[in-house]
């Protein structure tokens, strides 16, 4: 890869100067994945790391039974990846585009010694891990500890945060499938189906087509407490 300025969307190389991008740079190869294209597969033995130029990816896990599980969405300017590229063991998660995809991909020697050698990056990554590690330890708490109508709840407030504004509430475009949020929140469909229409008979949500209105926000955020 000759050209760095792709990378400047990359929120790990935040700060860089245009020749320490252009090293980064030549380090990485780009690739292309169509919608729904399998990018990783779970306990697959390889260690790049990805950074996303545009799309969005999903990683995911699925049970025994045949359940999946959704840990995250990752999306344009971050990465993915790198827990392997760290320690070197299997993927721990399968990751799937959602979007046709565009990213830069760095093996994990090049990955482990453009760390040592400058340190921006590696605090940075650092932060990005730690963000993530909270992440997953409010979601084990979630599942552990809360009822599904709370589940349901913060995870619409989460999704609300990237939604847009339409008069007292928010827009989420395109609406989440009950499959999809029962997926990210440990539980299953026709539970998360029961709380949408508690939800939408109190007046907070109401789905229309692929929208998902909530039309109400302070009292979403309100049943929180």
């Amino acid at each position: 890869m000759s050209d760095e300025t792709p990378l400047r969307s990359i929120s790990l190389f935040d700060g860089l100067t245009d020749a320490e991008l252009a090293a980064v740079a030549s380090s990485c190869t780009i690739r292309t994945f169509e919608k729904q294209a399998q990018i990783l597969g779970e306990q697959e033995a390889t260690t790049d790391v990805f950074f996303i130029l545009s799309g969005t990816v999903r990683s995911t896990s699925y049970t025994a039974a045949g359940r999946e599980v959704i840990y995250n969405e990752t999306e344009a300017g971050e990465i993915f990846g790198e827990f392997s590229a760290v320690d070197g063991l299997p993927r721990s998660s399968s990751v799937v585009a959602m979007t046709d995809c565009r990213v830069a991909r760095m093996t994990r020697e090049k990955f482990l010694k453009m760390l040592e050698g400058n340190g921006k990056i590696a605090v940075r990554l650092v932060e990005l891990l730690v963000t993530k590690i909270r992440s997953m330890s409010e979601r084990v708490f979630e599942v552990s500890a809360l009822a599904v109508r709370e589940r349901v709840r913060r995870e619409l407030l989460r999704l609300a945060k990237d939604g847009e504004e339409f008069r007292n509430g928010i827009v989420i475009r395109p609406a989440p499938t009950h499959y999809e949020i029962a997926a990210r929140i440990g539980s299953h469909r026709e539970a998360v189906t029961r709380e949408f229409n508690r939800l939408e008979a109190e007046g907070i949500v109401e789905v229309r087509r692929r929208q998902l209105r909530i039309v109400d926000i302070k009292r979403l955020q309100e049943g929180e407490e």
